[in-house]
């Protein structure tokens, strides 16, 4: 069912539109790694378990989850349909997912705070020049029941993304931190992030918003471990879905030394190329907490609004429930490195 979304996006969304959500950087190298690391890892399953039972739960930021998926952060989204990141975030709450909202959100963080009740949400931050734009973003945070920030800490400048400078697709919906009064090409809203964030700012933004902060974004360990003298909850393996610098490494192949740098004192997530339930049941195995789902998202929502958002997160929960049953390893808090293996 993804892929058929996926493949009917394609044909519905406006070339241009297509191109920037569908998008990497430079040769699309890594963008296309992203899926293909995960099918370099293999599952290895016990048998004669009793799998009668399946518990799909985990622990995220000292919170039991039912699952490990949350929505990640995506732009735009009211190019892809009117029902926008309200559809994803009630999809998101429905099934239990926590939703982290872009700060290139085309929707109020109010309103989406309203649409969710009591469900999950983070609020992702990406950090401009005019730091006024984001402390707006963190006040949001703070009064609409955000459980933390996200802090994007890869985006110094946007990669080159060549599918946006063929096609020269402009952003006609303003967003919530209202960057430009008209429309703008992807390139030049990406060049109101500010490049001189360090890690010096990271604490700061904790302290304003009385939040647990994650970095997303760390592909090396000893980054990883700067983010734990800097004192974030936890960190989020990502190269940004391939969209940033092109033949880095992919999350499957970055998450384990993350895992072991860290050695437990914060929550590690993954992101990129994750497609089915078992790519999450090889993240986890990987030692990762939880995982983050993008693009296959967005094509449910492309296609069928709030309700293709929905299928898809159900059929990626379902997923990973038979895979742990097959795998015969019930508990999905219990995979660790014995249930994979690396193919030849």
């Amino acid at each position: 069912m993804t892929h058929d979304f996926e493949q009917r996006a394609a044909e519905l969304l406006d070339p241009g539109a297509h191109g920037y959500f569908a998008g990497g950087a430079g040769d699309e190298l890594t963008l296309r790694d992203n899926v293909a690391a995960w099918d370099r890892v293999a599952l290895a399953p016990r048998v004669l378990v009793d799998v009668s039972q399946r518990d799909t739960s985990v622990t995220l930021l000292g919170r039991e989850r039912p699952h490990p998926f949350l929505v990640a952060p995506m732009a735009y989204q009211r190019a892809l349909h009117a029902d926008a990141e309200l559809g994803t975030a009630r999809a998101a709450a429905a099934t239990g997912s926590t939703m982290v909202l872009s700060s290139q959100s085309t929707t109020d963080p109010s309103d989406v705070a309203d649409a969710m009740g009591d469900a999950s949400r983070w609020l992702q931050l990406y950090v401009f020049r005019d730091r006024g734009l984001t402390d707006d973003l963190v006040r949001a945070a703070r009064e609409g029941g955000y459980e933390a920030l996200c802090i994007t800490v890869d985006f110094p400048f946007g990669g080159r993304r060549e599918r946006d400078l063929r096609s020269g697709w402009v952003v006609d919906h303003p967003t919530y931190v209202q960057l430009a009064t008209g429309p703008m090409t992807p390139a030049e809203r990406h060049a109101m992030h500010d490049p001189t964030l360090t890690w010096d700012d990271i604490a700061a933004f904790g302290e304003a918003s009385g939040l647990p902060v994650v970095l997303k974004g760390i592909l090396r360990p000893d980054d990883a471990v700067r983010a734990v003298d800097a004192g974030v909850a936890g960190v989020v393996v990502s190269n940004h879905g391939g969209r940033q610098l092109d033949t880095v490494l992919s999350g499957a192949d970055a998450l384990g030394p993350v895992v072991q740098a860290v050695q437990g004192r914060i929550d590690v997530l993954v992101d990129g190329g994750i497609r089915r339930g078992w790519d999450a049941a090889k993240a986890l195995a990987l030692g990762a907490d939880a995982v983050l789902v993008g693009r296959p998202v967005l094509w449910g929502l492309a296609c069928e609004g709030q309700a293709g958002a929905q299928l898809v997160l159900e059929q990626l929960i379902d997923e990973l429930d038979s895979t742990l049953g097959l795998l015969g390893c019930p508990r999905a808090r219990d995979l660790d490195g014995s249930y994979v293996t690396r193919r030849a």
